[in-house]
């Protein structure tokens, strides 16, 4: 059933001196008893089955993962459903064709704050952005790294904790959580 095929978000690891390896949260997971653990990248990526729905497994992989890693390691889940929902819901389909490395979706832990949408954060750059739901679609057409639109501002705008997954790497998980689906 695609709502226990679990796709989990890692924010900030591996950056700053903050490091969690894929191995490390492949122990954790399977640790925690969760089946069919794939990794994606070094950068805080798991597909997994679990025996319950994705809210438990952000609360389980956290704790754990905190206390394996030495620091806070929040984690943002989607069920298999909810990823090829938002994969579906893409507004900017261009963009994802032509230049998907500039194209990211920032997964929040809950639904942001009701102004979130209305604020005008246009000051800070060319970036392109739609709100849905807990997702957040934002185009960087001149490059992520040399944006002044960060995570921490979008946070403060939504209010929520996110983590941001550059479109390929969201196609990636899409990709690996089919896999673990039954057949």
């Amino acid at each position: 059933m695609s709502e226990n095929v679990v796709i989990g978000l890692l924010r900030a690891v591996n950056v700053g001196g903050r490091k969690l390896t894929s191995a490390q949260l492949r122990g954790v997971a399977e640790d925690l008893g969760y089946t069919e653990v794939a990794t994606y990248v070094n950068s805080g990526n798991v597909v997994l089955v679990a025996p319950h729905g994705a809210p438990r497994v952000a609360d389980e992989l956290h704790a754990a993962l905190t206390a394996e890693a030495g620091f806070d390691a929040p984690v943002v889940t989607r069920t298999a459903a909810q990823w090829d929902a938002l994969v579906d819901a893409l507004p900017f389909p261009d963009e994802a064709r032509d230049d998907p490395s500039h194209l990211v979706v920032v997964a929040w832990d809950d639904e942001p704050a009701a102004t979130a949408a209305s604020t005008d954060l246009s000051r800070y750059g060319r970036e392109r952005l739609a709100w849905r739901g807990t997702e957040l679609y934002a185009y960087y057409p001149d490059g992520i790294g040399r944006s002044k639109l960060t995570l921490p501002i979008l946070e403060k705008t939504a209010g929520r904790t996110g983590t941001a997954r550059n479109w390929n790497t969201v196609l990636a998980l899409a990709r690996l959580a089919r896999e673990r689906l039954p057949r």
